[in-house]
């Protein structure tokens, strides 16, 4: 990874209590539970939201298993770093609503696996983040299959889920872990060109959580 960079791109979407999430999840809420004006000294605050809201990665319990002591192996917080950090190339599909199919892909794809380990799609010129729009784009399975066939370590997009809303059974999402690879969901590409990047989104160490949110960017 080269650490000569001339520009941070943050590449994460906001979160507050306006921050659009999954139909039936938990949203972003605050309560402050002390304050400067009351105490003189300090602000302190707690928060409660579902850990899909925002940028976030999942974990291989999201989608098996349980969320048992003894599975704290699957959880965000024991999720393997090195796929997080490294060089990424950015595929420019937007704007597009439609599923990322194979053959939409497959040439950018072939050609950035001789490159990098790790591909961001971007498919949005525009997001609202206050309203969840149930019709966005989504990696089909050819192009999971495709992914981890080329040796793939990670995947990301600017879209809510990997898996269409009305999937029943996540299947991109259980290609992908299948395949050994890490995804991001959620992300904010607006301002980024299609091109070779250095990604950094680490997942917080949540041993009891099916997935984190990152701060994710872009070094360039």
């Amino acid at each position: 990874m080269n650490l000569n960079f001339k520009k941070i791109i943050d590449i994460s979407q906001p979160v507050d209590e306006t921050s659009a999430c999954f139909p039936g999840d938990t949203p972003f809420t605050r309560n402050v539970t002390l304050s400067y004006e009351s105490s003189q000294i300090i602000n302190l605050t707690a928060f409660t939201m579902s850990p899909h809201v925002g940028t976030h990665a999942d974990a291989p319990v999201h989608i098996k298993g349980t969320l048992a002591k003894e599975t704290v192996d699957t959880t965000a917080g024991a999720l393997a770093l090195e796929a997080f950090i490294g060089p990424v190339a950015v595929i420019d599909i937007a704007p597009t609503k439609a599923g990322i199919s194979a053959a939409l892909v497959q040439d950018k794809l072939k050609a950035a696996s001789t490159r990098v380990k790790r591909v961001l799609f971007k498919t949005a010129h525009s997001i609202n983040f206050a309203v969840f729009e149930d019709d966005y784009s989504y990696i089909e399975t050819d192009t999971a299959e495709l992914l981890g066939q080329l040796g793939f370590v990670l995947v990301g997009l600017d879209t809510p889920s990997v898996d269409h809303i009305r999937s029943k059974d996540l299947a991109t999402h259980n290609i992908l872990d299948r395949h050994g690879l890490v995804w991001l969901e959620n992300l904010d590409l607006r301002a980024v060109e299609e091109g070779d990047y250095n990604l950094v989104a680490m997942p917080l160490k949540f041993m009891n959580l099916e997935a984190s949110p990152v701060r994710a960017i872009l070094l360039s």
